[in-house]
């Protein structure tokens, strides 16, 4: 049977053909809705959570606070294609303070297996799941759930075998708690991304208050920063994970203070697990 103009064969729940342009309008309707989106999260190759962006005369709660719009797809797909150059091979990733899911779909598309994504807001949480629900590319053994990165150890799960760690630990009144309850389930390496306090010296974790209503900050209003990765990396070597690599290190980041800094870290348990990334590296030094 030929479709007719504005629609495509794949059935409905009837059996009938979806109307592309009405579904086209259903998903803009529903990004705008659960926005606002923190992170850039493509649906369909037309469409991505960017669009809630574009809508009119559109307020959200001034409660949210103000909440920062990027992309994380071209860096992070970077970095795990630097590090498994074959992709993923099934692996099982967690995403602790997974916000919309952006991360674990990132790791999806590059062929990891079993992914579980948490964060305390449920308006992130309702976000992950439509985007499950909603994107073409496979979402299949993909689960978001509401928790509070404290609670986690009482979920009894099985260590997996990447974790992201982004945007979360200086949000956390006990970092140092908080990232060994991730470290001490996963195998093999860890993701961290920070932000940090700049003008002091490095080996320290700056202490300071937040508001804990906004979405783009913690539940709990104490929160520390890092002053360098000399003490992300002492710890990393504590919990287990010796072998640190600093991917960046900005000492002015978009969106924050200018006392503010941002840094991302990469942490294995093993140094085979750096192997791609050691030899991409290696090969930029020589050039």
């Amino acid at each position: 049977m030929n479709s007719g103009p504005g629609q495509t064969e794949k059935p409905g729940a009837a059996g009938s053909p979806i109307d592309v342009n009405s579904e086209t309008e259903r998903l803009r309707s529903e990004i705008v809705r659960l926005g606002p989106w923190h992170l850039d999260v493509e649906l369909t190759p037309e469409i991505s959570t960017r669009v809630f962006l574009e809508a009119k005369d559109v307020h959200y709660p001034s409660s949210f606070g103000n909440v920062k719009f990027h992309s994380p797809v071209a860096f992070f797909t970077r970095l795990l294609k630097s590090l498994y150059p074959t992709g993923l091979g099934g692996r099982s990733v967690l995403d602790c303070g997974c916000n919309c899911g952006g991360w674990l779909f990132c790791a999806k598309d590059q062929g990891a297996g079993d992914c579980l994504g948490f964060d305390v807001r449920q308006h992130w949480i309702n976000q992950a799941r439509f985007l499950v629900a909603n994107r073409m590319l496979p979402s299949d053994r993909i689960s978001f759930e509401v928790c509070d990165l404290y609670s986690l150890p009482s979920r009894r799960l099985r260590p997996f075998d990447l974790t992201i760690f982004h945007g979360i630990f200086y949000h956390l009144p006990d970092p140092v708690r908080g990232l060994k309850i991730a470290a001490d389930l996963t195998k093999e390496l860890l993701f961290i991304n920070t932000a940090t306090r700049e003008g002091l010296p490095d080996g320290m974790l700056a202490c300071a208050s937040e508001d804990s209503q906004k979405m783009m900050s913690g539940v709990h209003g104490l929160c520390w920063f890092p002053t360098g990765p000399g003490v992300m990396t002492d710890i990393l070597r504590w919990l287990g994970f010796p072998c640190v690599r600093l991917i960046f290190w900005t000492h002015v980041a978009p969106y924050q203070p200018e006392n503010m800094g941002r840094m991302q870290l990469i942490a294995a348990r093993h140094p085979e697990f750096l192997v791609g990334l050691d030899r991409i590296s290696e090969g930029h030094r020589q050039k």
